[in-house]
């Protein structure tokens, strides 16, 4: 048997979410966090679901963030010291200060800070358009993978529906913004007055978007190298762009004036030596342009006036006042989210109502339905057939009504909203 009530007070409580994202540290901090490349995407989330003794997992891990979200069916709560497994198991070494800035939310906290990462509240910039999907995902690779239950089954499903909500009845998302479009800004402001030569790095669902929304900007992307030559012919014939590999990109001797990075690769694909070289070389003269979409980072830092580099630090400075534009449009998301989190709470609440109940029943009719056995074939063995009837009658009557007093204490408990209403959780950010 479960542990009854005491499930039933702690269901929410037994979801958890360690991570760290661009609005806790710098992009050098968000780059120590070691991230699964895609062909062992799966296999990281299954580690990280043996080092915190999860029985349910979803790894989400964007450009902006890297969230493990988690749920303990029994056995301890989520606890701040979840932390540390999640810290280690993602390559921090001990003391790195990078550690201390994770965040760690559990029961209603985790609930509610997933909405608002869903629904972009938590990103970079505030209302982009890319993260829903992200999030979509991130849950439908780990299903894929078995480690999805009832628990995290349950409240993606709320979380999908509050983002879809957000985007359709806010003016949160009614004029799209993202890192890649404040990026192709910034190429447009550079070269207002010419038509640069641009190439991309990446074929990637980051490099889809940049592709998707370069026509918009006034951006023509001239070449796009990926390390596996079909998808970036894939691409590059949805614009109309010359199709290279990687290597044959860095190693060309062609003429870029921008390059936009957006890779999952380790180490930099731009180091300093062919940053400059290819600022020897830009068709109108100027200096190069690289705009660096990837977190960890795709092009070295360089001090140098014939090359400008612009990342997600830079970014994210410019998306700062679009926050003020969509203030309006934010809090009437977060009341949205508010609503969908008491929903959510309810929901959990009477599905754990319902199971502890049923357990409960059937557990106390087994042990009544033993214990009158036993007395008819023992001590009451011989008394007459109407009497056994009659002392039957009033012993069911009598366990009906002495069994609905505890029922009825754990609706109450249920209902009471200092308990289940608050959607509050332990936090630790320190």
């Amino acid at each position: 048997m479960r542990p009854g009530a005491a499930y039933l007070a702690l269901v929410m409580e037994r979801i958890g979410i360690v991570g760290l994202s661009l609005q806790e540290t710098d992009v050098a901090g968000l780059e120590r966090l070691q991230r699964p490349d895609p062909e062992h995407f799966e296999l990281c989330a299954r580690e990280l679901a043996d080092e915190l003794g999860a029985s349910e997992l979803v790894l989400l891990t964007t450009c902006n963030r890297v969230e493990v979200i988690f749920a303990r069916e029994l056995g301890h709560l989520p606890e701040a010291a979840d932390r540390e497994a999640v810290a280690r198991r993602l390559g921090l070494a001990d003391g790195d200060p990078v550690r201390a800035r994770m965040h760690v939310h559990t029961g209603g906290t985790a609930v509610r800070h997933l909405f608002r990462v869903a629904c972009s509240l938590d990103s970079v910039v505030l209302g982009e358009d890319q993260i829903l999907a992200q999030v979509r995902d991130a849950f439908a690779r780990c299903e894929r993978a078995g480690l999805v239950g009832r628990l995290l089954g349950g409240l993606f499903e709320h979380t999908f529906q509050i983002g879809k909500q957000v985007r359709t009845e806010t003016e949160l998302s009614r004029i799209p913004v993202s890192v890649v479009s404040i990026g192709l800004e910034e190429i447009a402001r550079h070269f207002k007055d010419a038509m640069p030569r641009v190439a991309l790095a990446g074929a990637g669902a980051m490099a889809e978007l940049v592709v998707k929304n370069a026509a918009d900007h006034g951006v023509k992307i001239a070449a796009i190298a990926n390390r596996t030559l079909p998808r970036a012919q894939r691409l590059a014939a949805t614009c109309g762009a010359q199709a290279l590999a990687l290597d044959a990109l860095l190693e060309s001797r062609g003429g870029f004036d921008v390059i936009v990075t957006a890779t999952s690769m380790p180490g930099y694909v731009l180091d300093r030596a062919r940053l400059l070289a290819f600022a020897q070389r830009t068709p109108l003269g100027r200096p190069l342009l690289a705009v660096d979409l990837a977190v960890p980072r795709d092009v070295e830092p360089v001090d140098a006036p014939q090359v400008e580099v612009i990342d997600m630090e830079r970014l994210r400075a410019a998306a700062e006042g679009n926050r003020a534009l969509r203030a309006a449009a934010a809090a009437q998301a977060e009341t949205l989210i508010e609503r969908k989190l008491e929903a959510f709470t309810r929901r959990s609440t009477q599905s754990a109502l319902n199971e502890t109940i049923a357990e409960m029943r059937s557990e106390s009719e087994s042990v009544f339905e033993k214990e009158l056995a036993q007395l008819f074939t023992g001590k009451l063995a011989h008394i007459p057939a109407d009497d056994r009837r009659a002392i039957e009658h009033w012993a069911r009557t009598a366990f009906g009504r002495v069994s609905h007093v505890p029922i009825s204490a754990i609706k109450r408990l249920a209902s009471d909203k200092a308990l289940f209403g608050n959607g509050n959780g332990a936090e630790g950010a320190a």
